[in-house]
């Protein structure tokens, strides 16, 4: 390891393996967790952050991940994942490669024999105010599951959000005077169990008590009050227009490159049967209505035009060879990361045939995307 280069966890005895709370930073959990588990995604990390040659690229990935920023962790560690897998796939990589006619520069170039391709990777974030909403979140949620009842857990019913912090040595002394006055061993039942509303500068939250079987009662370092977060609603998730938005920040920034181009998305969505990256792909599912011969009615489901890659004849953004998706990646499951590859149908420049391996290409998407 070079002489500029620092480990990126801190070498010390752990011993601390109490679970992350919600205001803890990846990286921070990782660097302080203790276990036999936990050693190895801080190897696997610093392994693979060993086999990157520039220290200046090392740096500012260390960097990256040391910062208290989810974000800019789960963005740092794609790349490393990337670059890696293309290393072991017997490519040479150059990490942000200098581009002819352009000063921006995508995150790869891969070369193997005569073949060449560009990746550009992104993990899209939050806005400033989805941040900052988080963070207040996160007091509240990590003042109350801290609270250390011996009796009882809570079920949060409601929840609407201040503009400022809350209030936490408040809340968690009003909580625990409301609970020390229950009874753990009176007839409980969820529609009227006791519950508790706190108002403040803003912010209303409502609590229900749960009291703990009688062999689980008591405190223990790893316990966590809250044992149901029921304040959401239940809605639709379509995270399609998503996909597209992060593409659309990318794909127009390099032209024509003279060969293949692949954007990289990190995505922590659910999405195992590829229903929402085949919609941001080949377009929202439709259902049209027609009359068959003899005048009955017939339906049959179609595609609409608002996919990523067009509709035939008029395939759109041809510059993007194919997108790469990778779903759920972190280092503690690298092994559970979906991948998948969706190869353009008629790009500027066609990626290889032998590099089809990220295959799953699910059926309902071959029948409505021709």
């Amino acid at each position: 390891m070079g002489q500029q280069r620092q480990l990126l966890f801190d070498n010390f005895e752990r011993t601390d393996a109490t679970p992350s709370t919600r205001r803890e930073s990846s990286c921070e959990f990782l660097n302080r967790i203790a276990g036999e588990y936990w050693k190895h995604p801080r190897a696997l990390m610093q392994e693979w952050l060993d086999r990157i040659p520039s220290d200046e690229e090392y740096n500012d990935l260390r960097q990256r991940f040391r910062s208290r920023d989810d974000e800019q962790f789960r963005s740092a560690f794609l790349e490393l994942y990337l670059h890696e897998s293309l290393a072991r796939a017997g490519y040479t990589v150059t990490i942000h490669p200098h581009v002819q006619g352009t000063s921006r520069r995508p995150d790869f170039l891969a070369q193997r024999d005569v073949v060449r391709f560009f990746i550009e990777a992104i993990a899209p974030g939050s806005t400033p105010a989805e941040k900052a909403a988080a963070q207040r979140r996160a007091v509240l949620f990590d003042t109350v599951n801290r609270l250390g009842d011996p009796n009882f857990m809570l079920w949060l019913d409601e929840l609407d959000e201040g503009t400022s912090q809350p209030a936490s040595a408040r809340l968690r002394g009003n909580l625990q005077r409301w609970l020390t006055d229950l009874d753990p061993d009176a007839p409980w039942d969820a529609d009227a169990a006791p519950t508790h509303r706190w108002e403040h500068e803003g912010w209303t939250v409502t609590f229900r008590a749960v009291p703990k079987k009688p062999e689980a009662r008591g405190t223990r370092p790893d316990d966590r009050a809250i044992g149901v977060y029921g304040h959401t609603d239940v809605d639709f998730i379509d995270d399609a227009p998503a996909i597209k938005k992060a593409l659309a920040t990318k794909h127009h920034e390099y032209g024509d490159l003279g060969a293949p181009f692949i954007i990289a998305i990190g995505t922590y969505i659910h999405d195992r049967d590829r229903w929402h990256s085949c919609n941001a792909m080949y377009g929202h599912v439709a259902v049209q209505f027609g009359k068959a011969p003899d005048g009955t009615i017939v339906t049959r489901e179609v595609r609409l035009p608002d996919g990523y890659f067009g509709t035939p004849p008029g395939w759109t953004n041809r510059n993007v060879s194919g997108v790469l998706l990778v779903n759920q990646l972190m280092p503690y499951h690298v092994q559970r990361a979906e991948t998948t590859l969706w190869r353009h149908p008629n790009p500027v420049h066609e990626l290889p045939e032998s590099r089809r391996v990220a295959g799953r290409y699910p059926q309902s998407c071959r029948q409505h995307a021709s």
